[in-house]
C-alpha cells in the first residue's frame, strides 16, 4: 500500500470511528427511551439489561456502519481540500479518481463486515430479542400489576391490588372479578396476601391467595348470597400461557428474523402468499444491498466532501444524514413497489446504490474538470441571473434605508431653521449619544450565530437518524397494514416535536463544545483574551442562548407535547393496525376506584342524565376488608347525592352477613364523587401538561394511593428542560480545556459526558420512581450534582 492510500486511510479512519460511536450513541438512546418503561417497571438486572443491549446492537450497526463511513470520507475529504492538500495532490499529476482506491479498499472491507452481520448477526439479534422478552414476561407476570390500578391483562378477569410493598413480590389487598359481572353468577374474592406466579412448566399463570373471602351472587335473586373462607386459595389466571406466547411470537416472526435458508424457502413454498414472497424476495437482496451501500456512499461521498471545505464537522454530520435520507426514501419506495409486483426485487433493492454511484462518479468527473458540481446552465444561472437579483435586491433596500435616514435628517434640518426664525415657537433640541448596548455586542453576535448554526445542523441530524432508525424498524407494519403516506408523514411531523424535546440537553452539549472548540482552533479565544475579555463573558453568550433555549422545551412541555403525544400515539396504532384507544373517558370504563375507599362497578354511564346503569360499589375499611356493598339498577345524581332505584345493601364483617336491605324505590347515598368524576377524561402522563397531571396525582393521593411513578414525570416535566442549561454548564469548562484539539475531541467528549449524565439520569431515576428516594430529588439531583461539578471545574480555568 503506497504512503497515499495510507494517509488518506489514516484521516478517514478517526473520524469514521467517531461517527460510529456517535450514531451508535443515539441510536442507543433511542432503544434505552423506548425500554426504559420495561426496564424499570420489572426491575431487570443490569446482566438481563446488558443482554437486551448485545441483541439490539446488530440492528444499530448495521445502519451505523454505513452512517460513520459516510460521514468519515466527508470529514476527511473536506479537511483534505481546506487545507489545500487536494490541490497539491492534483499539481502532482494525481487525479482525484486516484483517491478511489483507499476508500473504495476500505468501502469493501466494511461492506463485507455488514454482510456477514445482515445474514447470521441480524437474524440472531432479532430473534433472540424476542425471545428475551418472552422470558422477561414470564418470569415478571407479578410485576406488570400496579398497586391501585385494575389490570385487565388476564382475558375476562380484572385484578385490583391496594398495597405492593417494595422489594416484595407478594401484594396486600386484593380483590378479584369478572372483567364484566354476570347477573346470575357474580362471583368476587378478597384476599388479605396475594401473588402470582407462573409454574415450573411456564403454562399456568397461578394467583396464590392467602386468608381470602369469597363472595357469589345471583344478582336476579338478591337473597341467594354465599361468602366463604380459604386460608389458602390458587385460582389459575391463564392457561397454557407459555405455548400462547410463543405461538404470538412465532407468528409474529418478522422476515427480518429468518435466515437466508428460511427466506429462500418462503420464496419455493407454494403455499406462500404471492405478497409474502415478494417480501421475502426483497429481504434477500436486501441482505446484500445494504452492506453494499457503503461502496455507493464511497463513491458519492468524495466529490461531496471535496465541496465541504468550510462546513466542517457539523456540516458533515447534517450532509450524511441528507444523503442517508435520500437512499432510505429509495430504498422504502422501492420496498413497496416490489411488495405490490411493481417492480422486481432486485431492481427496488439495488437501485438506490446504483444512483448513489452513478451521481457520484458524475459529480467526480465535473470535479477533476474543475467544474461546479452543477450542471452548468444551472451554475451559470445561479451565479449569474440569481446571484445578480439578490444583489439588486440587496442594494434596493440599501438606498431604501438611506432615503429613510435622509428625509429624517432633513425633517430635522427644517425644523430647526424655523425654530431659529421665529424667537417665540424656538425650541431646544438635546442631542442625546446613541448609547453603547453592552449585550450583545458585536463578538456576542458572532459567537450566538456560530453556537445557533451548530446547533441547528446537531438538531437536525439527530432527529433525521432518530427518523432513519425508526422507518426502518416500522417499515415492516407500514407495508402490512397498507398505511398511506401522508399517515406516515403525520406520524413523524408530530413525532420529530418529541424527538427534539428528548435530544435537546444532548444537542445544546455538543453545540457548546463544538462551538468554542471552533473558535479555539481558529485562535479567537486567545485573541479574545489578548482583548481583556475573559472567558466568563465569552460564554455568556451561549448560557443565556441555552436558557432561552430551555424555556423553549419548558413551553413546548406544557403547550405542545400532550397534544402532539395523543397524536402520535393515535397514528402508531393505525400503523400497526390496532384499534386500541390511548385517550379514552371513564365513562368508557367499569372499574373505576374512587376518592373514598371505594371501588366502582358500571354497566352504563349516561353523561347527558348523569346516570349510572347497573351500579355495584364496594366499600373497603384501612385493612382492606369488604364491609359494606351496594347495588342499584339505576342511580343519578341530583346534584348533591347520588338516588339509587331498585337495589340492596349489604354490611360485612369477616364471613358474617350483619345487615342486609333491599329496596325498590329510591335511596339517597353521599358518595364523594361526582358525575364529572366518571366523565372525566383520562390520559397518560407523556399526553398530560403539568397542571392536569398535578391535579390527577392529587386526586389519586385522596384515594389513599401512593404513586412515585407518576410523581417523578411530574417533576420531570420542570426538571428536563432546565438540563439544557446544565449540560452547557457542563460543556463550558472542558471546552476551553480542549484548546485546539479540535472538533472531533469536542464530538467524541460529548458523547462521554452525555453517557455519564445519562447514566446518572436514570439511576437516580430509577430510586424516586420505587420510592427510595423523594421524587423531586431524584430528578433534580443529577442537574445539581453536575452543575456544581460544571462550575468548580469552570473556576479552574485560566479566564
Amino acid at each position: 500500500m503506497r504512503r497515499l492510500d495510507r494517509y488518506i486511510l489514516a484521516e478517514i479512519l478517526g473520524p469514521l470511528g467517531l461517527g460510529f460511536l456517535v450514531y451508535t450513541f443515539i441510536l442507543l438512546l433511542r432503544f434505552l427511551f423506548t425500554s426504559a418503561e420495561l426496564i424499570i417497571r420489572r426491575g431487570l438486572p443490569w446482566s438481563t439489561v446488558g443482554d437486551l443491549l448485545l441483541l439490539t446492537l446488530p440492528n444499530i450497526v448495521v445502519l451505523t456502519v454505513p452512517m460513520s463511513l459516510l460521514f468519515g470520507i466527508l470529514i476527511a475529504v473536506g479537511r483534505l481540500s481546506s487545507d489545500s492538500e487536494l490541490i497539491a495532490i492534483r499539481a502532482s499529476g494525481i487525479g482525484l479518481s486516484r483517491l478511489y482506491r483507499p476508500i473504495l479498499t476500505l468501502s469493501f472491507v466494511l461492506a463485507a463486515i455488514n454482510v456477514a452481520l445482515m445474514v447470521y448477526a441480524l437474524p440472531w439479534g432479532n430473534h433472540g430479542l424476542q425471545q428475551a422478552r418472552l422470558a422477561i414476561m414470564t418470569q415478571g407476570v407479578s410485576q406488570e400489576v400496579k398497586p391501585r390500578v385494575f389490570s385487565e391483562e388476564w382475558d375476562g378477569k380484572v385484578l385490583y391490588v391496594f398495597e405492593s410493598p417494595p422489594n416484595e413480590n407478594r401484594w396486600h389487598g386484593v380483590f378479584l372479578s369478572e372483567a364484566v359481572p354476570s347477573t346470575e353468577d357474580n362471583q368476587i374474592t378478597t384476599a388479605e396476601i396475594g401473588e402470582v406466579r407462573v409454574d415450573d412448566r411456564g403454562e399456568r399463570v397461578v394467583l396464590e391467595l392467602h386468608n381470602a373471602v369469597r363472595h357469589k351472587l345471583d344478582l336476579n335473586s338478591p337473597t341467594r348470597y354465599e361468602v366463604s373462607r380459604h386460608s389458602d386459595l390458587e385460582l389459575v389466571l391463564e392457561d397454557k400461557f407459555l405455548t400462547n406466547q410463543k405461538a404470538k411470537v412465532s407468528a409474529n416472526k418478522g422476515l427480518r428474523e429468518l435466515s437466508l435458508a428460511e427466506l429462500a424457502e418462503k420464496v419455493r413454498s407454494p403455499t406462500t402468499p404471492s405478497e409474502q414472497r415478494n417480501l421475502a424476495r426483497v429481504e434477500i437482496h436486501k441482505k446484500f444491498s445494504i452492506p453494499a451501500a457503503c461502496l455507493a456512499f464511497g463513491l458519492i461521498a468524495l466529490p461531496l466532501g471535496f465541496n465541504n471545505r468550510r462546513g466542517g464537522k457539523a456540516s458533515g454530520f447534517a450532509l450524511s444524514i441528507g444523503v442517508l435520507a435520500i437512499y432510505y426514501v429509495l430504498l422504502f419506495n422501492g420496498e413497496e413497489a416490489a411488495r405490490y409486483g411493481k417492480a422486481p426485487a432486485w431492481l427496488a433493492m439495488w437501485a438506490p446504490n446504483l444512483i448513489l454511484a452513478v451521481v457520484g462518479i458524475f459529480l467526480l468527473m465535473r470535479k477533476n474538470r474543475d467544474k461546479t458540481i452543477l450542471l452548468s446552465r444551472l451554475d451559470r444561472w445561479i451565479r449569474e441571473e440569481l446571484w445578480a437579483a439578490w444583489r439588486f435586491v440587496r442594494r434596493w433596500r440599501r438606498k431604501k434605508r438611506q432615503e429613510l435616514e435622509d428625509r429624517k435628517v432633513e425633517r430635522m434640518r427644517i425644523r430647526e431653521e424655523r425654530g431659529q426664525e421665529s424667537p417665540e415657537g424656538r425650541r431646544v433640541v438635546l442631542r442625546i449619544p446613541r448609547l453603547r448596548l453592552l449585550f450583545p455586542n458585536l463578538l456576542d453576535r458572532y459567537v450566538i450565530r456560530l453556537f445557533c448554526y451548530v446547533m441547528a445542523v446537531s438538531l437536525a441530524s439527530g432527529i433525521g437518524l432518530y427518523i432513519v432508525a425508526d422507518l426502518s424498524q416500522i417499515f415492516d407494519e407500514i407495508l402490512k397494514n397498507k398505511i398511506e403516506q401522508s399517515v406516515v408523514f403525520d406520524y413523524y411531523k408530530y413525532q420529530s416535536l418529541q424527538i427534539f424535546y428528548d435530544i435537546s440537553p444532548i444537542v445544546i452539549l455538543v453545540a457548546t463544545l463544538m462551538t468554542f472548540s471552533l473558535l479555539a482552533r481558529s485562535n479567537e479565544v486567545t485573541a479574545s483574551k489578548a482583548l481583556g475579555i475573559s472567558l466568563y463573558r465569552l460564554a455568556l453568550p451561549v448560557v443565556i442562548v441555552a436558557t432561552l433555549f430551555a424555556g423553549l422545551c419548558g413551553l413546548l412541555e406544557t403547550e405542545v407535547l400532550p397534544a402532539s403525544n395523543e397524536k402520535v400515539a393515535q397514528l402508531k396504532d393505525r400503523i400497526r393496525g390496532e384499534e386500541s384507544v390511548r385517550t379514552y373517558r371513564r365513562a368508557d370504563r367499569q372499574w373505576l376506584f374512587g376518592r373514598g375507599r371505594y371501588i366502582y362497578n358500571y354497566a352504563f354511564y349516561d353523561p347527558k342524565l348523569q346516570a349510572l346503569q347497573r351500579l355495584q360499589v364496594f366499600d373497603f375499611d384501612e385493612q382492606h376488608n369488604l364491609v359494606r356493598r351496594l347495588y342499584a339498577k339505576w342511580a343519578h345524581y341530583d346534584g348533591r347525592d347520588w338516588i339509587f332505584e331498585d337495589g340492596w345493601v349489604r354490611t360485612f364483617k369477616d364471613v358474617d352477613v350483619t345487615s342486609y336491605v333491599r329496596f325498590t324505590d329510591t335511596r339517597t347515598v353521599s358518595f364523594p364523587e361526582t358525575p364529572e368524576y366518571f366523565n372525566t377524561e383520562i390520559r397518560p402522563p407523556e399526553q398530560m401538561s403539568y397542571a392536569p397531571l398535578k391535579a390527577y396525582i392529587q386526586e389519586i393521593k385522596e384515594s389513599g394511593q401512593a404513586v412515585p411513578e407518576l410523581e417523578v414525570q411530574l417533576h420531570n416535566k420542570l426538571a428536563f428542560p432546565f438540563i439544557s442549561i446544565v449540560m452547557a454548564l457542563v460543556a463550558l469548562p472542558f471546552a476551553f480545556r480542549l484548546g485546539r484539539q479540535g472538533t472531533l475531541y469536542g464530538i467524541g467528549l460529548s458523547v462521554v459526558l452525555g453517557i455519564a449524565f445519562l447514566a446518572v439520569f436514570a439511576f437516580f431515576r430509577t430510586l424516586g420512581e420505587t420510592g427510595a428516594l423523594p421524587p423531586m430529588a431524584s430528578v433534580w439531583t443529577p442537574s445539581l450534582l453536575f452543575g456544581m461539578l460544571s462550575l468548580y471545574l469552570f473556576l479552574g480555568v485560566r479566564s
